[in-house]
């Protein structure tokens, strides 16, 4: 992590030499990351609806959460597996870590992306069929639905905010959320570097935002869509939801950290949304430094976990 800083807060710039640093942190840990069980499951019917389900080495634990994670990649790039480390071991470090730091089964599915003609709102309808596919699949002995929390990282923090704000997803949301929840009941959200609005946006994203958003950009944006909650009274619905906000301190001032300051700012339910800063690290570490076994860079991961067992009883 000490290297980060000299590799600037651009994202274009920092992608290559941040995997450079961690692809050999993450090869040490191979044979750890991999004793986690990993399984493949179809979810939807386009090819791309596939995702990888991780559970823990101890089968009495994880009986009652589940995490699903959704990646980033700018809307075009990213695989569930990724080619870029080899020995396939990211996102399966990702999953290793939750799956055996919380005890609990983790999901990471494939999405659409614009060279699949993904547009608004796809990201939102492939997060409710894996959620779908969850409360099909995903069973406990108790009778209580298992609790739920999601997790997006940049692009797929703009999905997860489309499943959860969008109206087009209000009857998927029904089914978790309070005394609709039978299966699965949301207890928490994460929403890890996310850019929520695309105001200050590097020009090169102005036609991957046009070919995704179309003519609304604003409107269908995180924040957007945050303010449109607001004011049908929908965002009501996750007054018992915890959210926790997290930016790195060497990630893109224009790109992520304005826009998460205007979105806490925008908030409307108080103290069930927390911030956290991670500090050292930049846009495309955190995800890479969890199941490297170093205390120092795992340990905003260690405080995702302490978040997610404060909330489940």
């Amino acid at each position: 992590m000490q290297s980060l800083p000299k590799f600037g807060t651009s994202i274009g710039e920092v992608v290559f030499p941040t995997y450079q640093v961690y692809t050999p942190l993450l090869q040490k840990q191979a044979e750890v990351i991999k004793s986690t069980k990993r399984q493949t499951f179809t979810y939807g019917s386009h090819p791309r609806q596939q995702l990888d389900l991780y559970t823990p080495s101890n089968s009495e634990k994880g009986q009652d959460k589940l995490l699903i994670f959704l990646y980033g990649g700018g809307l075009v790039r990213g695989d569930k597996i990724s080619p870029v480390v080899p020995q396939e071991l990211v996102y399966a470090n990702l999953g290793h870590f939750f799956a055996e730091r919380v005890g609990c089964k983790v999901i990471i599915p494939d999405y659409r992306l614009i060279s699949h003609e993904a547009k608004f709102p796809s990201g939102g309808e492939d997060l409710a069929l894996v959620v779908q596919w969850a409360k099909e699949n995903i069973k406990q002995d108790s009778k209580d639905p298992l609790d739920l929390y999601i997790m997006g990282n940049s692009a797929g923090g703009i999905h997860s905010a489309t499943y959860l704000f969008a109206s087009q997803f209000s009857e998927s949301r029904r089914g978790i959320l309070g005394s609709g929840a039978a299966e699965l009941r949301l207890k928490g959200v994460i929403l890890l570097a996310v850019p929520f609005h695309f105001d200050q946006a590097v020009a090169e994203r102005a036609e991957t935002l046009s070919s995704y958003y179309g003519t609304e950009v604003q409107q269908h944006s995180p924040l957007g869509l945050l303010r449109s909650s607001k004011e049908d009274g929908s965002v009501d619905g996750f007054k018992e939801v915890q959210f926790l906000v997290i930016t790195a301190s060497l990630d893109p001032k224009a790109e992520i950290l304005v826009p998460n300051d205007d979105f806490v700012k925008e908030w409307p339910l108080g103290s069930n949304l927390a911030k956290l800063e991670i500090e050292g690290h930049n846009h495309i570490s955190p995800v890479l430094s969890l199941g490297t076994g170093v205390e120092e860079e795992e340990r905003w991961g260690q405080q995702v976990v302490d978040f997610i067992m404060k909330h489940s009883p």
